[in-house]
């Protein structure tokens, strides 16, 4: 009965989120801005209306829905100017210096800061604190600013800003994390091209760049297999060459010397403090008895309070 229950609710979860609108709009090719920057073979599989071949996790895509509405309905109470995607529906056209236009619709618009700021729902923020906004995510909000701007909905005689705003959906960091700058035309070209990319394919019927390492691929994609299912994997141990990976082992070992430092740190600062017991204005400093082996440990706490 309790195993039913779990593959209904599933069931109940996977529907919703295959017929979501964003869901249906790549179903039948087209493009958002969310797919702009990230990968153009996976770009020109979506627009040539190729249908997914592999099953991949939706829960992270449903938990950072569920955040954007609610987020957007508890800033909407606090700035009733603004305007929210999943509350006021605003819809831009972004059209580029080509003549390619991209449709999508913009999370937060706030008239009285000329900004656009796009919510994402990240698992940690060390990734981007470390790196800032991915180059997805730059484009993304560059052509809700540029299609907010051409509607005149944002002033582009004065200085626009653009930005991310990123909200941890494990709950271990409880404020949010901005990301704000002006807005760069020099970036309208770069995406103009990206998409020429993209246009180039899918009327030769060439495949496009694949711009994300197989290895991640694999697991976060829908169009793995009839995207690289017939390819030979060049990569598996080998060298490694892709800058976004590079970047995460430097960020491991990195991670890794901090911490055989921090406990280094701790041993030192231990000896020093033996037997000692009391508050200073920030913290609170005792000693504890752990079983089974009756030892004691140096426990530091924040004063709250």
């Amino acid at each position: 009965m309790m195993s039913d229950l779990k593959d209904v609710i599933t069931a109940g979860l996977n529907d919703y989120m295959e017929s979501s609108a964003r869901t249906l709009q790549a179903r039948a090719g087209v493009l958002g801005p969310s797919d702009i920057g990230f990968c153009r073979q996976k770009a020109t599989l979506v627009t040539r209306e190729t249908q997914p071949t592999d099953s991949v996790p939706t829960w992270a895509a449903s938990v950072g829905t569920a955040i954007h509405n609610y987020v957007e309905s508890a800033l909407h109470e606090a700035h009733p100017n603004w305007l929210f995607g999943s509350i006021d529906h605003v819809k831009i056209h972004a059209e580029l210096p080509s003549g390619a236009t991209i449709q999508g619709h913009p999370d937060i618009v706030a008239p009285d800061l000329n900004a656009v700021i796009d919510i994402k729902t990240v698992n940690g923020f060390e990734w981007t604190k470390r790196n800032g906004p991915s180059l997805t995510h730059k484009y993304q909000r560059h052509l809700y600013a540029l299609g907010l701007m051409q509607a005149e909905i944002l002033n582009p005689n004065e200085e626009v800003l653009v930005g991310n705003v990123y909200l941890d959906r494990s709950g271990a960091n409880p404020e949010p994390m901005v990301f704000m700058e002006p807005f760069d035309p020099d970036l309208t070209g770069e995406i103009d091209t990206w998409i020429g990319d993209v246009i180039y394919a899918v009327k030769n019927g060439e495949d496009s760049a694949r711009d994300i390492p197989a290895a991640v691929c694999e697991k976060i994609c829908e169009f793995f297999t009839v995207c690289r299912g017939g390819l030979e994997d060049n990569n598996s141990d080998g060298f490694i060459s892709d800058p976004t990976l590079i970047e995460a082992i430097e960020m491991y070992v990195d991670g890794r010397n901090k911490e055989t430092v921090g406990k280094q740190m701790k041993k030192e600062a231990s000896e020093r403090l033996a037997g000692v017991s009391g508050t200073t204005l920030n913290h609170q400093v005792r000693w504890v008895q752990v079983q089974p082996h009756n030892t004691m440990r140096l426990d530091i706490r924040e004063k709250h309070g």
